[in-house]
């Protein structure tokens, strides 16, 4: 939008306005003085999102035109569709609602409403990522890791590694080091088709055991020395 007239520019985001999109100051704990970010929040939708913090009311509407144009066409799926944070609608937080729709006590209902508060929430086009931070818990010298509890918006299955790598990048850092944890039997949790990812928040930690150094091949390469592999995705 930055090249638009004031009418075009009025125009669009009357046509945005419509769609659902709103500009507010930046919620949460991103809200800074001069902070602005768009809304969508559509009839059926069961959170509001939120997209990046912008400069001003302008800069944050053309944020909305951006996501709303990769919406109405089908982003590559060899390239991820970008993240945006989100907020949980009320009844989300309610400790009645929870304790009812799940059967659970109210001091269930509490602790898990108290889980949620401590999270933040990311959705793109095609996932929905939860992020809370633990604290230290390999150490001070390791620092602080990240738990990032990932599932597809469709509730389809995720297993690609490639899915879950561009996620880790997207949220974190593509220089920060994680890891899956496949857990004995005694404490395996496996209610959903959700995924895990457990990411340390200082980006010089790196993990005592993999490879050392990169090295990624496409179709061609691998196929020149008799391997086989998918080509390789866009970067983000």
């Amino acid at each position: 939008m930055d090249d638009l007239d004031i009418g075009t520019a009025l125009s669009a985001i009357t046509a945005l306005r419509a769609q659902g999109y709103s500009v507010r100051r930046t919620p949460g704990p991103q809200q800074r003085e001069h902070s602005f970010a768009f809304v969508l929040h559509k009839p059926g939708m069961a959170r509001a999102l939120v997209g990046p913090p912008r400069s001003s009311v302008f800069a944050a509407w053309a944020s909305a035109l951006d996501h709303a144009e990769q919406a109405d066409g089908q982003p590559p799926t060899s390239k991820p569709a970008p993240f945006f944070t989100a907020e949980l609608p009320a009844a989300a937080l309610d400790v009645s609602v929870i304790a009812s729709r799940f059967g659970v006590d109210i001091a269930t209902a509490e602790r898990q409403v108290q889980q949620l508060r401590q999270q933040s929430i990311f959705l793109s086009a095609t996932h929905q990522v939860n992020v809370q931070l633990i604290r230290e818990p390999f150490g001070k010298d390791l620092g602080d890791v990240a738990w990032l509890s990932i599932k597809r918006r469709d509730r389809e299955v995720v297993r690609d590694w490639r899915e879950l790598q561009a996620i880790k990048n997207a949220i974190v850092g593509p220089e920060h080091e994680g890891f899956e944890l496949y857990p004995a039997e005694s404490r395996l949790v496996d209610t959903a088709n959700q995924f895990h990812l457990f990411v340390f928040m200082d980006r010089r930690v790196r993990m005592p055991v993999g490879f050392v150094e990169r090295e990624v091949a496409g179709t061609a390469e691998a196929s020149a020395v008799g391997a086989t592999q998918r080509e390789l995705p866009e970067r983000a």
